[in-house]
């Protein structure tokens, strides 16, 4: 019995191992073979349907149990959306007023750019791609192999902050407006550890996104 747990745990390793790396290599790798924007959308289409497949038993078991507990679940979502808005609003208003930072991190004014260009494809990757595919790198890959509660909580957190920190300038006030994304990471592992439903965390940040991006057309 031992023996089997170890084997899926070490297959679990294995498996999240190759999905984080292969994340993280499938920009370079495509950049590399063409610079067209229809070629690396097609790329990330074909990877998203990977991560899709690849993860299917966990979405389908994720949604029969969202069918079962309709009310928590929709509960769950609701709830997780609003903090994440109130939390982002104090947390990045705390830092303003502490640190005189008035300017947007790097990658929200990269979104901000993409959005001016193309808004279709921004709500494509901010309410589609980016909260599966991500998810699933920043939260289930790890939640596979790490069981401690506040471990896993913690870690994924930080990993996704420094994800999102690792690519730009690394100055002082992009790191400390960046902070949001530590703490939204925080919220949605948590009510992933909580609920033991993956979906329903990914479905937080769409709904997130999706309000987000809809409020851009008006502000």
């Amino acid at each position: 019995m031992s023996n089997k747990k170890s084997l899926g745990q070490n297959s679990n390793l294995i498996k999240s191992i190759l999905v984080i790396i292969s994340y993280f290599i499938l920009p370079y790798l495509v950049s590399f073979i063409s610079d067209s924007n229809l070629f690396k959308y097609l790329i990330y289409a074909v990877y998203f349907i990977f991560i899709i497949y690849l993860y299917k038993d966990t979405f389908i078991d994720d949604i029969k149990n969202i069918k079962e507990n309709k009310k928590s679940s929709t509960k769950t979502i609701i709830l997780g959306v609003i903090a994440i808005f109130i939390i982002t609003i104090l947390v990045n208003a705390s830092i303003g007023i502490i640190f005189n930072i008035k300017k947007t991190s790097e990658n929200d004014y990269s979104l901000l750019k993409l959005f001016n260009e193309s808004p279709f494809i921004l709500m494509i990757l901010t309410c589609i791609y980016y909260p599966v595919v991500e998810g699933v790198i920043f939260r289930k890959a790890i939640r596979d192999v790490v069981d401690k509660k506040w471990l896993f909580i913690i870690f994924s957190s930080l990993f996704y902050f420094f994800f999102n920190i690792v690519y730009t300038s690394m100055s002082f006030d992009t790191i400390m407006s960046s902070v949001c994304y530590f703490t939204t990471m925080m919220i949605l592992s948590y009510i992933y550890f909580k609920t033991d439903n993956f979906t329903i965390s990914m479905f937080i940040l769409m709904l997130y996104n999706l309000i987000f991006s809809i409020l851009n057309f008006f502000v």
